[in-house]
Formats: structure tokens, sequence, C-alpha cells
């Protein structure tokens, strides 16, 4: 799977759900870190920042239009998210646990664990821990 879309999934979902920024991961899996701005470019991450504010689309769907490239569809629920990229048999399931990130790609069947290890300064809101609970029999999937 292509890294930066990888980046792009984990950076969208930590915004979205934890309203912070990351700036760094570690890939548990391969055992390396990843420096979030080296993967992802500065256009796309102020693009999403500006046009995005965190804490708007727990429990419900919602849909992100990048200037370039597919929309992304994305469900929250809680610290819980499907992610699904339009035009395209991918899709995520995942969460996001005090400073980790889980998700799972269906379209190649492989998981993902990142360690979330910096989080920029800039946050909307506290980023006290919370119990991920199991998505609810509503979600559904796309």
């Amino acid at each position: 799977m292509n890294r930066h879309i990888l980046v792009s999934v984990a950076y969208i979902a930590c915004r979205l759900i934890a309203g912070k920024k990351i700036t760094s991961l570690y890939d548990t899996g391969e055992a390396k870190e990843i420096d979030v701005k080296k993967i992802l470019d500065a256009e796309f991450i102020r693009e999403f920042d500006e046009k995005h504010k965190a804490g708007h689309t727990k429990g419900r769907m919602y849909e992100y239009k990048p200037n370039t490239g597919h929309p992304i569809e994305i469900f929250i629920d809680k610290r819980n998210f499907i992610l699904h990229i339009k035009g395209s048999a991918a899709y995520f399931i995942g969460n996001v646990h005090k400073n980790n990130i889980c998700f799972y790609n269906h379209k190649e069947a492989s998981h993902f664990n990142y360690e979330i290890k910096a989080w920029s300064g800039e946050s909307d809101k506290a980023t006290a821990p919370c119990r991920a609970p199991g998505l609810s029999a509503n979600a559904g999937l796309f």
C-alpha cells in the first residue's frame, strides 16, 4: 500500500477524532519512525486544516473533497472510524486510542498500527485518554 495513503488516513483520523495534528508516527510493523511532513506535502496539510475543524464530525458521516485526488468519506463513532476513498475499492476501519492509531485496510487485507510519537503544539481540545468502544450496530459500511 502506498505510504502516502496510509499516513493520510492516520493524519485525517487523528485530526478529526483527537483534535490535534500529528507530526511523527512510529510504525510498529516496520519498526521505524515516520516524519509526517516528509510523507504529506505542506499543501495537503494546510488545505485540510483550513477546511476542516476537529470535533465537528463525531457520530456522523463526513466528506472531505481535496483540491486534488479522490474525495474521502469518513464515518466517526466516538474514537472509531470507517474511511472510504471514493472512486476506489479502498476503505479502512480503525480507531484512535490514547497515543495509538490502528486500522485495517480491507482492499489489501492488511493491518496497520502506529504509535503517535509527536503531536503539534496546537490543539483544539484536551487529549484525555478515552476507552475506545466497539462500532455501534448502525455504523454501516459504505
